[in-house]
């Protein structure tokens, strides 16, 4: 059962409401538009002006169905990687590839020595023809039944690489399951983990092309989400289709502890908070965003439920800010200042357990997403808030603004529609492979990422769901 599917069932039909409750949700917002209206007056906050612009573009160069469905950038932010349906970890230099379409043709870029990941050394060609061959697991400890048949899928996607990673990429690892999720690792330059639809938690060498750990604790049930802590970056959380979210540790093989969701709901997305290492945000199939402290397991600290349908994902804009997302084709922005600081005073056994906030500081809406997920994130520093749309276009709101700052159209010119693609209205993050024939063609902006840049100026890394990316460039009046 998917997520959506969970949600569904748990809350029945979302789209009709009475005209009384559309007045009373309509008062709600014009509460909230107040209210946020006095803090800025109060702190003087005057909403910035922003500019964008294209720098770059990577098209897809294949007709099979390529779905984004991450982007990580790593801590230097010189470097980020895409993962989704593909079965592919591609990894990219930022700033080579806006340098190589400004100055040159893409098929020189995997010839640029700028190209290395840090402490890599150059690769000539021979290199580059024989990297695909080298795919193998390199921890024995896990059952032969699992690592040859995840080998096999491995060894046969490698076979079917397209031209989109030889144009334009550093490294490509193909994977053995479709993922869900990227992240890259906090300290270790060389290390992407990955959440997939197996239900495995795996870590991965991207200069060796070998996995380094691979965890699979979730009964085969897709992981949809995976975060690493900030004040503890051995830590790592995993968020799965079986209504639990596990904590890893690169010393143990095991999970070191188990988060189970209320009513076991499916979980969608968990996120640790930058200021502790105790506090999880979770979002949830049952259209609740959760906040836990990790050191009492029993019950969360703080519910939030003002959305209408799935919640797909949850990030901390900072340290008193959460923002969630919601196939009601709205984001949201919540104050938990109150929560975090009984937290990190260690005084969490004092909030009132039923403590749930009504209305959120910030509703934003004018993206469409009703079906799927189409990626979250956040530019602390900026207050900047970015999010896909199943108009193929990608969004950034201001956090102090109501209205988009940025919508920026993928358009459909020279994009390959993938044979079959679609998605069903209680799919969520869906197996793309299963698809319905009203919705063949359609295109969506399936993931995004800023990219953690100085105060003045921010850039986006977007992506749809035939694998085109763009790099876009945001400047402050």
């Amino acid at each position: 059962m998917s997520p959506l599917e969970a949600n569904n069932m748990l809350s029945g039909d979302c789209n009709t409401t009475s005209q009384s409750s559309n007045s009373v949700n309509n008062s709600g917002e014009k509460e909230e538009e107040e209210g946020l209206r006095l803090l800025q007056e109060e702190a003087g906050v005057v909403p910035a002006q922003w500019k964008f612009k294209v720098l770059a573009t990577v098209e897809c160069h294949n007709s099979s169905t390529d779905v984004i469905g991450a982007i990580t950038f790593d801590k230097s932010n010189d470097f980020f990687a895409t993962g989704g349906i593909a079965r592919k970890i591609r990894v990219y230099a930022f700033q080579s590839l806006v340098d190589s379409q400004n100055h040159s043709s893409s098929s020189s870029l995997r010839r640029s020595s700028s190209f290395n990941l840090p402490g890599e050394a150059h690769e000539d060609e021979e290199d580059d023809d024989q990297g695909e061959d080298d795919m193998m697991y390199a921890d024995a400890k896990f059952s032969q039944n699992l690592v040859s048949r995840r080998k096999r899928s491995t060894e046969r996607i490698a076979k079917g690489s397209d031209h989109h990673a030889h144009s334009s990429c550093v490294k490509e690892i193909c994977t053995p399951a479709k993922l869900s999720s990227l992240k890259w690792h906090l300290e270790q330059d060389n290390i992407i983990g990955c959440g997939d639809y197996d239900g495995v938690f795996s870590e991965w060498d991207v200069e060796r092309h070998l996995t380094v750990s691979e965890k699979d604790e979730h009964n085969g049930q897709t992981i949809w989400s995976i975060d690493y802590c900030t004040e503890m970056p051995s830590l790592c959380a995993s968020a799965s289709q079986d209504g639990s979210v596990r904590m890893w540790s690169r010393s143990s093989d095991q999970s070191v502890a188990v988060l189970h969701a209320p009513g076991h709901s499916p979980v969608c997305c968990a996120e640790f908070a930058p200021s502790s290492s105790f506090l999880l945000a979770l979002a949830c199939a049952d259209s609740n965003v959760y906040v836990n402290d990790l050191r009492k397991l029993g019950s969360p600290i703080l519910t939030l439920s003002h959305h209408k349908r799935a919640a797909s994902y949850v990030r901390f804009l900072g340290r008193d800010c959460l923002v969630s997302a919601a196939i009601d084709s709205t984001l949201k922005l919540w104050d938990i200042s109150s929560s975090v600081d009984h937290c990190l005073n260690g005084e969490s056994d004092r909030l009132d357990l039923k403590n749930t906030l009504q209305h959120p500081l910030k509703t934003f809406g004018y993206h469409r997403n009703a079906r799927n997920f189409v990626g979250l994130s956040v530019w602390a520093e900026g207050g900047l808030i970015a999010c896909g749309s199943e108009t193929n276009e990608a969004f950034a709101y201001d956090c102090h603004q109501g209205e988009p700052i940025l919508r920026h159209d993928f358009g459909e010119e020279n994009f390959p529609v993938p044979g079959g693609f679609g998605v069903s209205g209680s799919a969520g993050r869906k197996d793309m492979d299963d698809c319905l024939v009203e919705d063949q063609g359609k295109l969506m902006v399936s993931a995004v990422c800023w990219r953690q840049s100085k105060e003045s100026e921010c850039t986006l890394v977007a992506a749809n769901s035939v694998g085109v990316l763009r790099l876009i460039k945001g400047f402050r009046n």
